[in-house]
């Protein structure tokens, strides 16, 4: 879950967002989008409030060559879908684990890369884009970029009907 925690510390109160790792009586462990996890005494945390993924940037409206820059890095082509991580998870439960920090990772035989706020996968189903959408988005990720090499391929419907645009 993606939370934002109001914390005491000895130069007054601060917030920290990111994913909740861990919670006991004592300890909440929390990582930041930057990686870096915090473990903060339970009794320091004035409050804590659910936050939604971060909604980003329009992603239809990103410059082709970015999106062409990024396809090339993580290794995919074909024709271009792309949309908002925050539609992509809404209303869906978060999982309890995540690959490694990084900037490559794995999901079901399918390699997703990461780099600034974008993850950038070949065609896959969308349970596998989901999972890759998760572990990009506690690093920051507000878009997914997904590479179709066929473009009458039957999976295409399942990404319009996940709320993603084709762009031409």
């Amino acid at each position: 879950m993606r939370a934002s925690l109001r914390v005491r510390t000895p130069g007054g109160r601060r917030e920290v967002i990111g994913f909740l790792t861990s919670l006991s009586a004592d300890q909440v462990g929390i990582v930041d989008r930057r990686g870096t996890e915090h473990l903060l005494a339970t009794a320091d945390v004035d409050a804590v409030r659910p936050v939604a993924v971060a909604l980003g940037r329009r992603p239809e409206s990103t410059p082709r060559d970015l999106l062409d820059a990024l396809a090339t890095r993580a290794g995919v082509r074909g024709a271009c879908w792309v949309g908002r991580i925050s539609t992509l998870l809404a209303d869906r439960t978060p999982p309890a684990s995540v690959p490694a920090w990084g900037e490559w990772a794995e999901f079901g035989g399918v390699r997703a890369r990461f780099e600034g706020e974008w993850v950038t996968l070949p065609l896959a189903p969308v349970e596998t884009i989901v999972e890759a959408a998760w572990w990009a988005t506690r690093m920051g990720a507000r878009s997914v970029q997904i590479r179709a090499e066929e473009a009458d391929d039957p999976t295409t419907d399942d990404l319009t009907a996940a709320g993603f645009t084709r762009l031409g």
